[in-house]
């Protein structure tokens, strides 16, 4: 029997479009990259009444002579010593929700949510600071604009094991303790991964891959890394080190950012107290919570123990 089109439905922009509760079932969190850095860094303890500051003391070198037989030495040499110190600060967060918040939200799961939005939020400052840390260190390959490429890494990698210091007539070199770390932005190290394909942007292979045009065909001088290059995409060693992506390093307004090579000994970081959370309620209405702990990152031996990667990062459009 038809119907004659007088049917009531209920929907948006139908009938009865205020008449139907609005079901929200999934609740995610924004996904952000946690803490890279924390790991390759050398961790200090700062210890309950040992002060406000962690210091670390290095002693100088010794000079070797030859001598003369049956001729006293003659060479005494003193000892100096150089104290490089780090302090810790606070770092936290903190949220307040009103009981009628609580009581009403749809996602009865809020409260184990905000803990982990807390830590996260808190491990991302943790990186960042580190990662700012990375043109602290005073040796530097590379330049505003410049493509990444494995020769560029390997040029820090050389100048990193011999502490950027050359033996000379008055210098000697200072080999850094090893291991060795390198850190860039994912969108520098894509243009590595294509060049050491290498892509092409033209059939012919005539000319190498420069950075942030798709490379349309494979070019000449392909080998045994291309197809796992090609299926993966990531670059875990070069020069010997192992190779990190790290998407919280600070990318400028020209689309350069710094990487780093370094000796875990020359990225330190101070703990003083993990963080933890703390539940105040407050005026039986509210729920303050409060999140905060204790630590402080710093450099070792900024002339010698790392290399700054100046390089550009920019968005790939094609």
């Amino acid at each position: 029997m038809a119907l004659g089109g007088n049917v009531t439905l209920a929907g948006v922009a139908q009938a009865l479009d205020v008449s139907l509760n609005t079901i929200r079932s999934e609740f995610k969190l924004l996904r952000q990259q946690d803490g890279i850095i924390r790991k390759l860094a050398t961790r200090y303890d700062l210890k309950p009444g040992e002060g406000a500051q962690k210091h670390i003391l290095n002693y100088g070198r010794l000079t070797a002579y030859s001598l003369t037989d049956g001729v006293e030495v003659g060479q005494a040499q003193t000892i100096a010593d150089v104290v490089t110190s780090f302090t810790p600060s606070e770092v936290g967060l903190q949220v307040v929700l009103a009981n009628t918040t609580i009581d009403r939200v749809a996602d009865r799961t809020l409260f184990r949510k905000i803990g982990m939005m807390v830590e996260n939020a808190y491990d991302m400052k943790e990186d960042e600071d580190l990662c700012d840390l990375f043109d602290d260190f005073v040796p530097i390959v590379g330049a505003a604009g410049t493509v990444l490429s494995p020769g560029l890494i390997h040029s820090a990698v050389a100048r990193l094991r011999i502490g950027d210091t050359r033996r000379t007539a008055t210098t000697k070199h200072e080999s850094p303790p090893t291991p060795y770390y390198g850190v860039f932005h994912p969108l520098s190290l894509a243009v590595v991964a294509g060049r050491l394909m290498p892509l092409t942007d033209v059939p012919t292979g005539t000319n190498v891959y420069t950075g942030i045009a798709a490379g349309a065909t494979l070019g000449a001088g392909t080998s045994g890394l291309t197809p796992d290059l090609i299926r993966k995409g990531q670059i875990k060693e070069l020069a010997g080190i192992p190779i990190v992506s790290d998407p919280n390093i600070l990318i400028d307004a020209s689309d350069d950012g710094s990487g780093l090579v370094f000796s875990k000994e020359g990225l330190c970081y101070i703990h003083e107290k993990e963080p933890s959370m703390k539940d105040e309620e407050v005026e039986a209405r509210f729920h303050r919570l409060t999140y905060a702990g204790r630590y402080g990152s710093g450099v070792y031996r900024a002339s010698n123990y790392g290399i700054e990667v100046r390089s550009d990062a920019t968005m790939p459009t094609a």
